[in-house]
């Protein structure tokens, strides 16, 4: 079931994959991979590709004896709110996480790149990967659930929007409850004539030890940008990364959702190139364990 936006802990959405591959894992990227504290075998991996203007995606993968748990992106350069992570989801094998950034219709003249996160860690019991697709639509915004097995928590999301040569369909929620991850989508603000859908990843595992979610909202106002970062209770660390935009209506496209540290999870949006004069804001979602 869907939840309200007005939740603060634990709620919503998830990204849809784009039927072609958009760029390959680009050569001489910067790799940042270091050990996450107290966390024997947890680290954080970060790639970024080159800065230019057209569809890419970058892949950050984990170091060797270990999978990914987690994961997000950013994106940074010009246009941002019109350059819209599409797909943001863990490739099939468990070990490298792919984010791709595409444009809207109007395009943007400047040059962006593209960041991809990895949450990486030696597999954790019960780990298993299950993804999902909701059906075609034509509706402006839509959204879908894919649950964990039986007795197992969701600790990591993927999502991806699919059916749109660019970004016309706007990536907006990637949540991550308790046994199941929420992935969300919406037109922007031209509308998209065609059908449409959505993919959602849960990266579950049995219940980790000290498991707790963590969410903090931004402001809520009509701003051309929002970034909250949610902070991960004392003794836990960040295994999970989520987050939405509340609000939006597809005119805001996220900038960021990753780890910036071992404990803190970092989301930001960007109202589009006409702005928004309606009120809204962004959640961040931190899977903590110990």
């Amino acid at each position: 079931m869907r939840e309200g936006s007005n939740r603060t802990r634990w709620t919503r959405r998830t990204p849809a994959v784009v039927g072609s591959a958009l760029g390959a894992l680009v050569l001489g990227q910067l790799a940042l991979t270091g050990p996450v504290a107290a966390v024997p075998g947890l680290s954080i991996t970060t790639t970024t590709g080159p800065s230019n203007s057209i569809a890419k995606s970058q892949n950050a993968t984990c170091p060797a004896g270990t999978v990914v748990i987690g994961g997000g992106g950013a994106i940074t350069g010009s246009g941002l709110g019109q350059v819209g992570m599409d797909i943001m989801k863990p490739l099939i094998g468990g070990t490298t996480f792919s984010v791709t950034g595409r444009e809207d219709e109007s395009g943007v003249a400047g040059n962006w790149a593209v960041t991809a996160s990895a949450v990486c860690a030696p597999a954790p019991k019960g780990l298993v990967t299950v993804s999902g697709s909701s059906a075609p639509s034509l509706g402006s915004s839509n959204w879908f659930e894919k649950s964990c097995p039986l007795g197992k928590h969701a600790i990591g999301v993927g999502g991806a929007v699919v059916g749109a040569p660019n970004s016309e369909v706007v990536l907006e929620d990637l949540r991550i409850h308790q046994g199941s991850v929420v992935v969300a989508g919406a037109e922007d603000g031209t509308g998209f004539d065609k059908s449409w859908w959505l993919d959602a990843t849960a990266i579950c595992a049995d219940p980790l030890p000290g498991e707790q979610r963590v969410t903090d909202d931004s402001l809520y106002s009509s701003a051309a940008t929002r970034s909250v970062t949610a902070t991960c209770p004392l003794g836990t660390r960040v295994h999970g990364v989520g987050g939405e935009i509340l609000g939006g209506d597809g005119e805001v496209r996220l900038t960021e959702m990753r780890a910036r540290t071992s404990t803190t999870v970092t989301v930001a949006a960007a109202e589009d190139e006409d702005g928004f004069g309606s009120n809204w804001k962004v959640r961040a979602y931190a899977v903590c364990a110990s």
